[in-house]
């Protein structure tokens, strides 16, 4: 990630906590002093010191601190909805899908981590990770993470800026026309598609049409010719069905 999309990142979650201004101040002047301090002790210049870590390992400092203050004062005032799906294959359970909603005033914090073990013709051992902030009802940044048996497969970022997003993925940057996305894959898990017509895949970086089927029951169709159904009951995710060119599976929310 560049150091202009580190300090847009950081600039946004700096903003979005509820905490009075002289908090800020206080904790501004912590960061300020723990930045100082890390110069100071690797300011020998003829160290062969790579500033390009340097400035990764002070953006992981601020970013830490201003996450940990983000969720003290969003633990007091949030309002939090965890939903467990069980993954299944041939009647097998396989793995698990996790999904975490934080609302808090004008904010909306969504997340998935689901994680597979399977054997088919070779292990298949998967971890993925999918978050997605919005402010209202705007998108304003997503990161998917996917690892297929210890390899990254997947590590990619929209960033707004400007009513534009920026798209990060592993050394690859570029500007999406897109904007502004108000509905994404993740929130399929959040609220039940009615009357949206598609929904912005961060994946393949574009609008995939919703096809209602019947009632409570969708349809996305995949760029790769893939597909899944998506049915609902009470407003809420109770199933997916994946049909994929080479498995078929069930995402199934636990009872």
């Amino acid at each position: 990630m560049n150091t202009q999309c580190q300090l847009t990142l950081i600039s946004f979650y700096w903003k979005k906590i509820s905490i009075n201004y002289s908090k800020k101040i206080m904790i501004s002047a912590l960061i300020f002093w723990l930045i100082r301090r890390y110069r100071r002790n690797h300011a020998n210049k003829n160290s062969g010191i790579d500033l390009k870590k340097i400035k990764n390992q002070l953006f992981r400092i601020a970013c830490i601190l201003i996450l940990v203050i983000l969720f003290f004062s969003l633990k007091s005032h949030s309002q939090n909805r965890l939903l467990n799906y069980k993954i299944l294959r041939n009647g097998n359970k396989v793995g698990t899908v996790r999904f975490t909603e934080s609302n808090s005033g004008n904010m909306n914090y969504l997340q998935t981590e689901s994680e597979v073990k399977t054997k088919f013709i070779f292990s298949f051992n998967a971890h993925a990770k999918e978050e997605a902030v919005y402010s209202n009802g705007v998108l304003q940044h997503s990161s998917i993470y996917r690892k297929l048996n210890g390899n990254e497969k997947a590590n990619k970022q929209h960033q707004v800026e400007n009513n534009r997003y920026l798209i990060h993925a592993g050394t690859r940057a570029s500007i999406s026309k897109v904007y502004p996305i108000t509905y994404n894959m993740l929130c399929l898990y959040s609220k039940e598609p009615v009357n949206i017509t598609a929904v912005y895949s961060d994946n393949f970086e574009t609008f995939l049409t919703m096809q209602k089927m019947e009632a409570y029951k969708y349809k996305i169709t995949l760029p790769d010719g893939n597909y899944n159904y998506y049915r609902y009951k009470d407003g809420i995710l109770n199933e997916i069905e994946i049909h994929h060119s080479f498995y078929s599976a069930n995402i199934v929310l636990a009872q």
